[in-house]
């Protein structure tokens, strides 16, 4: 009867911190978006582009320099991941996957499954606003960055820091 009572006692307590805690949240969607637009309907408007995501810069293809650009190197805690971009025409023609971490036999498997992906999405998008690869998140962080720093640099025609 004891466990009873208790497991009750802590599933009021629960619900009401999840209560308290959802309610300091910021609203999903703003109050004036969540009303009824006065106008044409826009339910066949085109989609918006999405942002790139913080410190993604998109890529002006006329302004980068020709040329292999190493990115620098990010570490993450199975290891480092450093790419490089092939630049030819001011387009980003090849990503060059330079270092995968290499400690553990999980992050060599995470690294492989996940750097073709990452390489397909930069030329396709011509830029490092990349999906995260799921079950590779650190390595896919350290992709972007590097190749964020690869692309600074093929802008800058300095080297990456």
């Amino acid at each position: 009867m004891r466990r009873i009572g208790i497991a009750v006692l802590g599933t009021g307590v629960l619900t009401a911190l999840l209560v308290a805690v959802k309610s300091q949240l910021p609203a999903a969607v703003p109050p004036a978006a969540a009303t009824h637009p006065s106008g044409p309907s826009t339910a066949h408007a085109p989609a918006v582009a999405s942002q790139p995501a913080p410190g993604v810069r998109v890529v002006d293809p006329s302004r980068m320099m020709d040329g292999s650009h190493l990115g620098a190197v990010f570490t993450n805690p199975f290891g480092p991941v450093q790419v490089r971009a092939d630049v030819r025409g001011g387009r980003l023609v090849d990503v060059v996957t330079v270092r995968l971490p290499t400690a553990a036999a999980r992050g060599i498997e995470i690294g492989m499954r996940a750097a073709p992906v990452l390489r397909e999405q930069s030329l396709e998008r011509q830029s490092a606003d990349l999906d995260t690869v799921s079950g590779a998140t650190y390595t896919s962080d350290g992709y972007r960055r590097s190749l964020q720093s690869a692309l600074d640099a093929a802008r800058t025609g300095r080297p990456a820091a």
